[in-house]
């Protein structure tokens, strides 16, 4: 392979690598725990970002991990806005709803649908997929 195509590729997964480790609950004990309204669905549990919407030039990225730690449950939270690249990182406050996580800082919504998590913004009817992170 040509040393710029490898480069490149290096490049892209350093930066791949960096944008995941920043996503992760490493960064400690929780300090915000989930309002629980009753006991989250599994598949909303973990580490979770939302696919790439086709449909925007630079779209807000999300990220988000579901832990418990001791029959306690809190979100490690990862928003950036696609346009100023502004970025929001830390456990943050939550809702948890069976089948809904809702954000306690935006109006961000994450909904268990058809075996799967689907974010959705603000009460708009687009929903895009999450995925496993």
């Amino acid at each position: 392979m040509p040393r710029a195509v490898l480069l490149v590729l290096s490049l892209l997964l350093l930066g791949g690598c960096a944008g995941n480790k920043a996503a992760r609950p490493e960064a400690g004990q929780p300090t915000v725990y989930a309002d629980v309204l009753s006991k989250p669905n599994p598949l909303l549990m973990g580490c979770l970002m939302r696919s790439r919407p086709s449909e925007f030039k630079r779209p807000n990225t999300y990220r988000y991990c579901l832990v418990e730690k001791g029959g306690k449950y809190a979100v490690y939270y990862d928003w950036r806005d696609g346009k100023s690249g502004e970025e929001h990182t830390g456990w943050m406050p939550f809702t948890i709803d069976g089948d809904k996580l809702i954000s306690g800082t935006d109006p961000s919504a994450y909904v268990v649908r058809d075996g799967a998590v689907w974010h959705s913004y603000g009460g708009r009817d687009t929903q895009h997929r999450m995925l496993r992170d």
